[in-house]
């Protein structure tokens, strides 16, 4: 089992490497090219959209992941829900589309005066790209749940950064737009572009693949219930995503778009530290969906704390590299205005590696249908996290949104690791100290 964990681990962790490079090259693309009021402002939207997708990108995709790794293939219910999760992606766009609108119609903070020239083009500019990335996220979940992780993130985490990168360098080359907000629409026009060719080559890979089943008609009480699951599914992911996001988006409101684009550049460092986790969380889900349908404890147990281990080893070189040298880094990548982004990215990794070491707790819970639990404890999570930030970001900007984040990431994964261990019964921390405890699922 480990050595299967460690191919696909390295393979997973191999493409994670590469995307959360390339991310970070379009940070520095955008800095070096046009400035931090350009990656704050982009920094700020992409935030935004990317909760937009949260109903239908982890929602009904954490449902169809659960459903396609119960039988390891794609039948006729799971490409039913899958069909119907697409309908719902358009709709979610739709939606998006009109309230960030009329949010850039009414706002008045940095960002929305700048934008506000331009803001019917970027609406429909980031609703194009939403539409693609919640289908991209419906194909992800399917060929997760066929076993196959590194295939599923290829498009998104390689293919569509490398693209946005050629297209803002193609657009600061050759074309030079003139003003603030006519930049932002470049930049909205490769994000939506890029989201669209990665998400057809990513259903391209699903349909040669994957053995397709017809679509199964499936009766109007089914479809509620998986409404029903995919909100609880949705609304714990979404509290996470907005805790993620909460302390840029709250520092976007108290400060100004140069300081955001600052923050954008620690977290996105800071990110490093995580890429070990994520990508080892996309193992985890599957596994421990698997393992728990055939009453394996013992296997989970073990695959769970293998993960943590490795997710840690994974997490701890970035804070000592900071630790050293993290204002020359900064400076070195994206220009010597950047250097005061070293501590606060020091302070979010620190907390990251906190959440690999505590482990997949999060994964094992909603894996075990303890998904309203998860939403409970991340609804507390984020209301701890919206207090710190109001009451650190105005005295200390970058660096109360980064104690904000740490903090709340640290308290966060006590608690998830404290109910996924009494529903489950398995310590899923690096530790491994109480696996033989007794479920109270």
């Amino acid at each position: 089992m480990l050595r299967k964990l460690l191919q696909q681990g390295a393979s997973v962790a191999g493409i994670r490497i590469v995307g959360t490079g390339l991310g970070v090259a379009i940070s520095i693309v955008l800095a070096r090219a046009f400035g931090t009021e350009v990656l704050g402002v982009y920094s700020f939207s992409i935030a935004l959209m990317m909760l937009g997708t949260v109903p239908i990108s982890s929602g009904w995709a954490g449902m169809l992941l659960r459903s396609v790794s119960r039988e390891g293939r794609l039948d006729g219910i799971s490409r039913a829900m899958a069909r119907h999760g697409a309908i719902g992606a358009v709709g979610m766009a739709l939606l998006a589309a009109v309230a960030g609108y009329v949010a850039l119609r009414v706002g008045s903070n940095d960002i929305a005066v700048l934008l506000e020239p331009v803001a019917l083009g970027a609406v429909v500019l980031l609703g194009v790209a939403m539409v693609a990335d919640q289908v991209s996220a419906l194909r992800m979940a399917s060929l997760r749940g066929i076993d196959r992780p590194a295939l599923a993130q290829l498009p998104e985490m390689v293919i569509r950064p490398a693209l946005l990168i050629a297209v803002i360098g193609s657009l600061w080359l050759f074309y030079r737009p003139d003003g603030l907000a006519q930049t932002m629409l470049g930049v909205f026009a490769a994000v939506a572009l890029a989201a669209l060719i990665s998400a057809l080559i990513g259903q391209l890979l699903l349909s040669r693949i994957a053995e397709l089943s017809p679509p199964r008609p499936v009766a109007a009480a089914t479809r509620r219930s998986w409404i029903a699951s995919a909100a609880a599914l949705a609304g714990s992911a979404g509290l996470v995503q907005l805790n993620g996001y909460v302390d840029l988006l709250l520092l976007g409101t108290m400060r100004d778009a140069g300081d955001v684009g600052l923050y954008r550049a620690a977290l996105q460092i800071a990110m490093l530290a995580n890429f070990g986790y994520i990508a080892l969380n996309m193992l985890a889900g599957q596994r421990f969906s698997n393992f728990l349908a055939k009453g394996d404890k013992e296997n989970a147990s073990k695959t769970a704390t293998h993960l943590s281990r490795l997710a840690l080893l994974a997490a701890i070189p970035l804070p000592v590299a900071l630790l050293v040298g993290g204002e020359w880094i900064f400076g070195f990548l994206f220009g010597a205005d950047f250097a005061s982004s070293a501590l606060p990215a020091l302070i979010v990794s620190l907390g990251f590696c906190f959440s690999a070491m505590i482990g997949m707790a999060h994964a094992l819970l909603i894996m075990s249908h303890g998904e309203f639990i998860a939403i409970r404890l991340t609804a507390l999570a984020l209301a701890t996290n919206i207090i710190l930030c109001l009451l650190l970001i105005p005295a200390y900007g970058m660096l109360g949104a980064a104690v904000s984040n740490a903090v709340t990431t640290a308290a966060w994964n006590v608690l998830l690791w404290y109910f996924a261990r009494k529903r489950t019964g398995i310590d899923p921390s690096a530790f491994g100290l109480f696996a033989s405890g007794e479920a109270n699922g």
